[in-house]
Formats: structure tokens, C-alpha cells, sequence
């Protein structure tokens, strides 16, 4: 596996070049989007009219994020809808009353670092990748972030060359509206941010599809968390933030992962008396936030971004046996630097 797939140009560019890097992958690609597709409730009245109005809301307020979509999609054999549709499956089975327990991720920022254990069906392992991305539009900034092939951009976390980072976490909620998705999001604030401050202010000012947090940090050291639904966002400001994957604000109809709770009580002990964030992210007690099979959801990577050395340690698998990686920005872009 190349684990750095390096994307240069417009979204669309961008987006194509995932297959272009990586063709070997499409037959496994287009698996993993399928068999969810062929299992959600995607064809219900209502799904149907949530997945229009939020084409049309993302058509306005996100439109490079169909046009990266588009060169995916169209890179890896597949229809734009079934890639549009595949990211919304979360908001889906919300919608039908039917969250998925599947879905993990522990994630926490402190002293300017972000580290996250994601935490995913086992099929995206293979497909997962470190991606540095460089678009004219965004004046020289470059992104570097954790994903999968055949999604757009940060499917995950990452952390751009202004030393911006942020993780999310996968978050039920009977609130969900015609917004910008959280996938979406996450690439317009890496694309377009240089501090928790000004990602702060943008996150306002846009209507949320709603579900999930994000876990913010920079090179100064500040801090938030932000957890998202489409009629409200609570935002929490500290130095040291934690998420998992139940809300820690306003309660919610929707029942959390069953394990949620309980491993952000053991992240919290660990941040008040661990300094190693890979340390954290291989911790399997009191609840296991490393997690293995036959969990359905299973740690596929950990990642630590170091936000004032712009620098990045990515573990390809759970992170308390899989080497870490270590990537930084250069004078060539970013680069895999040591082990």
C-alpha cells in the first residue's frame, strides 16, 4: 500500500486523481459503497426528500464538494448520487430511527495537538490512505489528512499548513435538516482556516445537516469541541477537549454507541495523567478506546497531528501494535519522514 496519495489541482482534479493514484483499488472501492447502499433506507418517501433538499443545499453552500465528489465517483466507476448518497447513510438511518451502533471514533485536543483512533468497518482498511492535498484556490495553503478512497478529503481528521487540525466523531441525532454535512465541512475549515478562532466563526455562520462532533485545535494552542445539529451547535472552549460518540450538551432522542459513555470516562482519566497521546489511543481499559475484531467497528488507524511542528504520526492499523508513520511539511510539500 502507498500510504501518501498525493492530489494537486481544482476539486474535481482532485478527486479523480484518488483512482488515477490508486486504480488497483476500484473493484474494492466500489464494494464497500455498494453493499452499504444495497442495506440502507435509502428509498423511503422521506429519505427521498431529505437527500433533494440537501443536494440543494449543498449545491450552494459546498459546491466544490460535489465537484470533488464528481471526480471520485467518476474516477472509480460509480454514479454521483451513489457517492452523495453513501456519505448521508448516517443521517439516513437516523432519520428512519435507526442509528447505526457500528460507528466509533475517540478523539481529544491538547497543548496543539489533535489525535484520534478511528474507529470503522473493517472493509475501509484497505482502503484507508494519508492524502496531501494543494488546490490553486486556496492561495498556497496545502492539506494533509487521513480518509479513505472513494471519499472526499478529510473522511476523518487531518490538519492543513497553518498548523489548523481537527478529528471527528460519529454522533446520533434525531436533528437533522438540509445543511452542510459534517464530511463537507470538515474540508471547507482545513481548506479555509488558519485558527480554532476562524473556524469557530464559519462553523456559525452555516446551517448543519447535523450529526457528529469535531474536535479543533492550533498552533497556538487553543482548543474547542463542537458538536452538531441542525437546529443548534454547542461549542466548548477549554484547553484539553474530548469527544467520543454521544453528545455531551443537550440530550438527544437517539440512544448513543452503547460503549460511548464509558470510554470517554476512561479518555478524560487518561488526559489528567498521560502525556503520550499514542500511549492514549492503545489504551484497552477500563473500555477499551483501542479496539479490536470481532468489534464491528474496530480501530483501523490512529493519528496524532502536532499542530506547531506541522507534522503528522499516522499508525495503518491499531495503534498499540501497527508502526507509526511520521509525516511533515517540507519545502517539497508533505512528506513521509521517519518511522
Amino acid at each position: 500500500m502507498t500510504p501518501l496519495v498525493v492530489l494537486e489541482g481544482d476539486a474535481h482534479a482532485r478527486g479523480l486523481g484518488q483512482a488515477r493514484a490508486c486504480p488497483d483499488a476500484a473493484p474494492a472501492v466500489r464494494a464497500a459503497i455498494r453493499d452499504r447502499l444495497a442495506a440502507a433506507p435509502t428509498g423511503t418517501p422521506g429519505a427521498r426528500a431529505f437527500l433533494a433538499a440537501q443536494h440543494e443545499a449543498t449545491a450552494r453552500l459546498a459546491p466544490e464538494a460535489l465537484a470533488e465528489l464528481a471526480g471520485i465517483t467518476e474516477g472509480f466507476g460509480l454514479d454521483p448520487d451513489e457517492g452523495f448518497v453513501f456519505l448521508h447513510l448516517g443521517c439516513l438511518a437516523d432519520l428512519a430511527g435507526l442509528p447505526d451502533d457500528r460507528d466509533g471514533c475517540t478523539a481529544f485536543a491538547r497543548a496543539g495537538r489533535v489525535a484520534k483512533n478511528r474507529d470503522f468497518r473493517p472493509e475501509h482498511a484497505a482502503l484507508q490512505r494519508a492524502f496531501a492535498h494543494r488546490d490553486p484556490a486556496w492561495g498556497g495553503r496545502s492539506v494533509f489528512c487521513l480518509g479513505s478512497l472513494g471519499a472526499p478529503g478529510a473522511w476523518s481528521s487531518g490538519m492543513n499548513s497553518d498548523g489548523f487540525a481537527l478529528a471527528d466523531t460519529q454522533i446520533p441525532t434525531a436533528e437533522h435538516g438540509p445543511g452542510i454535512l459534517r464530511y463537507f465541512l470538515m474540508n471547507r475549515l482545513l481548506a479555509g482556516c488558519a485558527t480554532v478562532a476562524e473556524a469557530l466563526e464559519l462553523i456559525r455562520a452555516l446551517p448543519h445537516a447535523g450529526g457528529g462532533s469535531l474536535v479543533l485545535a492550533d498552533a497556538s494552542g487553543a482548543a474547542a469541541a463542537v458538536e452538531l445539529r441542525h437546529g443548534r451547535v454547542e461549542i466548548e472552549q477549554g484547553a484539553c477537549v474530548a469527544r467520543t460518540n454521544h453528545s455531551t450538551g443537550a440530550p438527544d432522542r437517539l440512544a448513543p454507541v452503547s460503549h460511548s459513555e464509558a470510554r470517554l470516562a476512561t479518555l478524560r482519566a487518561a488526559l489528567a495523567d498521560t502525556a503520550d497521546a499514542r500511549a492514549i489511543l492503545a489504551l484497552h481499559a477500563p473500555e477499551a478506546l483501542c479496539r479490536h475484531e470481532p468489534d464491528p467497528s474496530p480501530t483501523l488507524a490512529g493519528a496524532v497531528y502536532d499542530t506547531p511542528r506541522r507534522s503528522a504520526a499516522i499508525a495503518f492499523g491499531p495503534p498499540c501494535t501497527a508502526r507509526w508513520r511520521v509525516f511533515a511539511l517540507g519545502a517539497e510539500g508533505w512528506r513521509e519522514t521517519h518511522a
